[in-house]
């Protein structure tokens, strides 16, 4: 009985804990607002310019993927999208090439890329696997953050929505609120262990 009961008691702390880390948000960057001119892609003036982070090890980030492949179905062409992989200096070309980045390059329309050294999640001031911004024609900063729900779960989120308004409706891109911003779900892009793609690399 002693030894059900404590049994019980290591399950349900388990469970605990997935809950609070599959709901906890990893670290949020502070991208510029306007585009940054040293960019090594260029900003599109006829329609709004979206980039994404991912660490190509990422387990969560597969989700991130998927929603990006659902939001480019609905855009029809009316977003250039471009998807950076972090590839570390002392890493071959071939670590970044995972499942994830196959199934990014497969989504019509979106470019993908690799993020030598991270240059560019540090130019545009992201922390975390499944940082996305959006900004508009004018190079304006529209959104930034993820675009799941919880880590690793695909399914209707506040990001995937607040984009896919940005992108259908002109006039929400003139908005002067401010930057549209929700958490993003992921493990860090810059931390020792995640630079080698550990499967332990969990912010």
């Amino acid at each position: 009985m002693i030894a059900a009961l404590s049994w019980l008691g290591v399950t349900a702390t388990a469970t605990v804990l997935m809950i609070a880390y599959i709901n906890s948000p990893g670290q949020s960057g502070s991208p510029p607002m306007n585009w940054p001119i040293s960019s090594q892609v260029s900003r599109d003036a006829g329609r709004p310019t979206l980039v994404m982070f991912v660490h190509p090890h990422c387990p969560c980030s597969k989700a991130s993927i998927s929603e990006l492949a659902l939001l480019m179905a609905h855009c029809q062409g009316r977003i250039n999208a471009h998807v950076f992989f972090l590839k570390p200096a002392e890493m071959a070309q071939q670590w970044a090439l995972t499942d994830s980045w196959r199934e990014a390059a497969a989504i019509p329309h979106v470019s993908v890329h690799c993020d030598e050294a991270g240059r560019e999640a540090k130019l545009f001031h992201t922390e975390t696997s499944g940082d996305t911004v959006l900004y508009g024609a004018k190079g304006n900063l529209l959104f930034h953050g993820g675009i799941t729900i919880s880590r690793g779960h695909s399914g209707d989120n506040p990001g995937r929505s607040a984009l896919q308004t940005f992108v259908l409706d002109q006039s929400a891109q003139q908005t002067q609120n401010p930057v549209f911003h929700t958490p993003v779900f992921g493990c860090s892009l810059f931390e020792a262990e995640c630079q080698k793609g550990s499967v332990e690399c969990k912010q």
